[in-house]
């Protein structure tokens, strides 16, 4: 896509339009796909959301197969051989496409029902003494992270090694977005989509029809859950804003010290990918159950840690090699700590606010990528060229004592009281 922007004569100027243009509209489309996803009498939900297995109407399948249109009329337009066909292609997918956010809603959905039926059967069966084992939600979590590794890993050596030209790139894209798409037909649908549980027990669908996770009421700090997400949300925003401040000053510094050209970037980036891939879907499992529920906050704290050094060393080296070393600590720890955070996310929201949820924490993410990159570039230009590596370590520095201070008392507890109160109700 980059030397397709040069062929098209898109300097700096058109490329920071672009990404500033792609931030605004990913920060409205995240909230208003996260709303639509959570929501099964929408129209979105009774047209798109029921065609396939199972056919009920499913806001979270509807979302899917929307995003995977937008996915295909942006790469359709691409096609066209013009600077207006870049800024259009670019439009769809911003706005529409957030199907990894509607993935991770899923997948907290597959969890409560596995946890609904182990709470169940325990019940029903009290002279059990072993409680019945169930899959982990950050193994869960590690796996889908895990994919997107794999796919970071595989486009850039396929690009690297295929080199095919951009028609060429785009229909090879193409198919496996159609094949994505077929996979979502066949995709099973949780209970609450399937069976809604309020039929059951009529005096849940209260409870279920709740409006908690507004951005105005999470402001406000008034319930437990609330206080949970907002605290989310502020270490999602500072993570976003530490990865965009550093990526202002990054690339020109591989290539000042290392002279990276395009196959170096594609090397680096499988790198990157499949030490993403290995981190979310064996190391993060292992080092949480390694350290126990009790142990998460240290975890946390360690990969805080983790990526201000890592950060720091990979600027000033001159030797690649320690790069190299330098960021196989950095993506461990962004691996864990995302599988960490998205996984305790699954467990404060109620099925039918998950996908909301989800959607404020990608918008503040989006948010950052617009303000992210120009406070870089400010702070660089105003306190000189290293200014916004210890921007970043600070910011590291600040969630390392914030998440000491509050992430067990404000997430875990609601974590815990959310399981309590799914015993009771069996």
């Amino acid at each position: 896509m980059q030397s397709r922007r040069d062929e098209l004569g898109c300097d700096a100027l058109c490329y920071g339009s672009m990404t500033s243009v792609r931030g605004a509209l990913g920060l409205v489309g995240t909230a208003v796909i996260g709303r639509l996803s959570d929501r099964n009498d929408s129209l979105l939900a009774k047209s798109l959301g029921s065609v396939g297995k199972g056919g009920s109407n499913s806001g979270r399948r509807g979302c899917l197969l929307l995003g995977i249109i937008a996915s295909l009329l942006g790469l359709i337009i691409a096609l066209d051989d013009s600077l207006i066909g870049l800024w259009l292609s670019m439009i769809p997918g911003a706005f529409l496409q957030h199907n990894f956010d509607v993935f991770k809603s899923l997948l907290s959905e597959y969890h409560n029902d596995v946890e609904h039926v182990k709470n169940k059967l325990e019940n029903e069966a009290e002279e059990c003494e072993e409680s019945l084992p169930i899959p982990s939600r950050s193994s869960s979590v590690g796996k889908l992270g895990m994919t997107v590794g794999i796919s970071f890993m595989i486009g850039p050596m396929f690009a690297a090694g295929a080199n095919p030209s951009f028609q060429s790139a785009t229909y090879i894209a193409i198919f496996c977005t159609l094949v994505s798409g077929a996979s979502i037909f066949i995709l099973p649908l949780p209970l609450a989509s399937s069976k809604p549980l309020c039929n059951e027990k009529p005096d849940s669908c209260e409870t279920q029809q709740s409006n908690e996770f507004t951005l105005s009421k999470m402001i406000k700090l008034r319930t437990p859950k609330t206080r949970a997400a907002m605290t989310l949300l502020v270490i999602r925003l500072n993570m976003a804003l530490a990865f965009h401040i550093f990526n202002t000053i990054w690339p020109a510094s591989l290539k000042a010290r290392f002279q990276f050209g395009p196959s170096d970037h594609a090397r680096f980036m499988s790198f990157i990918g499949i030490t993403y891939a290995l981190s979310q879907g064996f190391v993060a499992k292992r080092m949480i159950n390694a350290l126990g529920t009790n142990g998460k906050v240290h975890c946390i704290m360690i990969c805080c840690t983790m990526l201000g050094i890592g950060r720091y060393i990979a600027f000033h080296t001159d030797h690649l090699v320690v790069v190299y070393a330098a960021f196989l600590f950095i993506i461990n720890a962004l691996g864990i700590l995302n599988t960490v955070i998205t996984a305790d996310t699954g467990t404060i929201a109620s099925k039918n606010e998950i996908g909301k949820l989800f959607g404020i924490l990608q918008a503040s993410e989006s948010a950052a990528g617009m303000v992210g990159p120009v406070l870089g570039g400010t702070i660089s230009h105003y306190l000189g060229k290293d200014a916004p590596l210890l921007a970043v370590v600070g910011i590291y520095t600040f969630l390392f004592f914030f998440m000491s201070w509050g992430y067990d008392g404000l997430v875990l507890s609601v974590s815990r009281d959310e399981r309590k109160e799914m015993k009771k109700s069996m």
